[in-house]
């Protein structure tokens, strides 16, 4: 399976019983967040940096809760939660890096989905269908305060992550063709297009200097400089690859893997697309995301 449309519902994602930007902030390698989905939930785990044992951060009954989010000093994940159903409402939540103090960010009807934190920590960009049925990019104060649209364009504008300089946000966008990578200066001026072509470009990730964005095309994963130029895949596989998270320390890419069996993994591998490694071995492990040390 190859789908052409990875991101086309996020709240199904966090609903998932098959698959649907992170910013890699500069540090050491720390855990690596994703979600799980087991027993009919979508759950936040980590899995160590330097062995494959995990743990599960969240379990709250009748709720998904997943598409996690490190800040850049590695103490605290923002992450999205959704009630059951395909269309429910999703809030923006965060809690300390073990799972404690949990704090909602956000409380309206709307679905409000993939948070990304600032650099500097005191914004989250997220993704909310209050003013667009099909998404829109906003931001708002660390504590939920004072929450901005960004993008007011009809369509899909989703997946937010902040450059490491904290002046730009890369994101995933239909409004000129089927969803390519643009970025725009951190208050949503200057909107400029990365990629083109007939094919579906998905959830931008920015590696931890900020020269280079991976993401997502066709089932494999891309990385291309920070202007859109030297296009390559790392790897072309008969697997669904996906949502990728460079490492803090720039040397490796985080994925998600959908392999021959029907299970997705997370894996990652060198940034030159060799030395690939799982994981994780769940049943459906997805959206993984890097904890900077």
């Amino acid at each position: 399976m190859r789908p052409a449309r990875l991101a086309a519902s996020i709240t199904v994602c966090l609903s998932l019983a098959a698959p649907s930007a992170q910013a890699a902030f500069p540090g050491s390698n720390g855990d690596i967040a994703f979600s799980r989905f087991t027993r009919n939930q979508t759950d936040i785990w980590v899995v160590y940096s330097a062995q494959t044992g995990t743990t599960r951060l969240t379990h709250t009954p009748r709720r998904n809760e997943g598409m996690p989010d490190w800040n850049a000093t590695g103490t605290r994940v923002a992450f999205s939660r959704c009630g059951r159903g395909k269309i429910s409402n999703c809030d923006i939540w965060a809690m300390d890096a073990d799972g404690s103090d949990r704090v909602r960010l956000t409380d309206t009807p709307a679905q409000e989905t993939w948070p990304a934190w600032s650099p500097d920590g005191t914004q989250v960009a997220y993704t909310s269908n209050a003013s667009d049925d099909f998404q829109d990019i906003w931001v708002m104060d660390a504590d939920g305060g004072n929450p901005t649209r960004l993008t007011t364009t009809p369509g899909f504008d989703a997946f937010p992550e902040w450059s490491p300089d904290g002046a730009t946000i890369v994101f995933t966008s239909d409004r000129a063709a089927l969803d390519d990578v643009w970025v725009m200066d951190a208050d949503g001026g200057n909107p400029t297009r990365l990629t083109s072509g007939p094919r579906a470009d998905e959830r931008p990730d920015w590696s931890s200097d900020g020269a280079s964005i991976a993401f997502a095309r066709r089932g494999d994963i891309w990385v291309m400089d920070a202007d859109g130029s030297d296009e390559h895949a790392l790897a072309e596989t008969e697997q669904d690859e996906f949502a990728p998270a460079f490492s803090p320390n720039g040397l490796r890419i985080a994925f998600a893997r959908h392999g021959n069996d029907g299970r997705i993994g997370v894996w990652n591998m060198r940034v030159d697309g060799s030395g690939r490694v799982q994981r994780t071995f769940g049943r459906f492990d997805f959206f993984p995301d890097w904890q900077p040390r």
